[in-house]
C-alpha cells in the first residue's frame, strides 16, 4: 500500500543513516478515506494524500524557509495497524527499500516537488 510519510529533516537524516525508521502513522488510503473521496480514481487519491502529508510536513520544519519533507513508501501487510479518517497508525518499522521517493511542500504551494530516492542524499543539506 502506498503512503506518505511527514518527517522532519533531523528524522530523514536518522532515517539514511540507520536504514529503519518508527513512524507514528501514515496518510495511506483508509477505507473512510476512499468512501469519502468515491469520484476519485487512484492517482487521485494518492495526490489527496500527498498533499495532506505535506501540509503536516511543514508543522516539521526547523526553519520557516526549509521545506516539508514527505516520503512515499510502500507498507506492507502488517507494518500498518489501526485505520483512522486518512492515516493508519504504523507497527513496525519502515525500511529504506521501501522509499519511492521524496516530496517537498512549500508554503502557500499546492504541488509538491520529486525527487528520485538517489537524490535524497544529495539534497538533504539544502532542505534544513
Amino acid at each position: 500500500m502506498r503512503a506518505y510519510l511527514p518527517l522532519s529533516h533531523d528524522d530523514l537524516a536518522g532515517f539514511l543513516e540507520s536504514g529503519s525508521f518508527h513512524a507514528a502513522e501514515v496518510f495511506a488510503p483508509t477505507p473512510n478515506f476512499v468512501a469519502e473521496n468515491l469520484d476519485c480514481d487512484q492517482e487521485e487519491i494518492e495526490y489527496l494524500l500527498s498533499v495532506m502529508g505535506g501540509e503536516a510536513a511543514l508543522n516539521l520544519r526547523t526553519s520557516q524557509t526549509a521545506p516539508g519533507i514527505v516520503l512515499a513508501v510502500d507498507l506492507v501487510q502488517g507494518q500498518y495497524g489501526e485505520a483512522r479518517d486518512a492515516t493508519y497508525l504504523v507497527i513496525a518499522p519502515i525500511h529504506w527499500d521501501q522509499v519511492q521517493c521524496a516530496l517537498l511542500a512549500e508554503q502557500g504551494e499546492d504541488e509538491l516537488i520529486w525527487f528520485a530516492t538517489q537524490e535524497i542524499t544529495q539534497e538533504l543539506d539544502n532542505w534544513k
